[in-house]
């Protein structure tokens, strides 16, 4: 049976699929402001060694816990939702196949919680200044 990671083309497919997206996202008017001053290859290095491990891949992520990572961004469910579509266009667009797109975008999707409620701070102290 073949993993999503292995449907995909491995980490090179991975990481293929993250730098578009990441293009993407750093230039986007809606969530671009979340990227400024930041680093895109680090950031798509990170991304592609999380994404390959939770779909099948020997990769291993060592950066930061993924609430600690999202904790100092504002974080709205809105933003969540547009990255997710982002990553949704990416992969048809790139003929990622159906079953490894679905696969990827559940797994994205299971992440909300954790991404949104890690920015609650963020987002308070955003607030405050306003």
């Amino acid at each position: 049976m073949t993993t999503p990671y292995e449907a995909i083309g491995g980490e090179a497919g991975v990481r293929a699929v993250l730098t578009a997206l990441y293009d993407r996202l750093f230039d986007d008017p809606i969530v671009g402001f979340l990227f400024e001053g930041k680093d895109r290859e680090r950031i798509v290095g990170q991304q592609t060694a999380f994404t390959c491990a939770f779909l099948g891949g020997s990769e291993r992520y060592t950066g930061k816990p993924l609430p600690e990572a999202h904790a100092a961004l504002p974080l709205l469910p809105g933003h969540f939702d547009r990255r997710h579509w982002l990553l949704k266009q990416v992969l048809e667009e790139r003929g990622v196949p159906e079953e490894a797109r679905e696969a990827w975008l559940r797994v994205d999707e299971g992440l909300r919680g954790s991404v949104l409620g890690a920015g609650e701070g963020a987002r308070e102290r955003t607030r405050g200044q306003g």
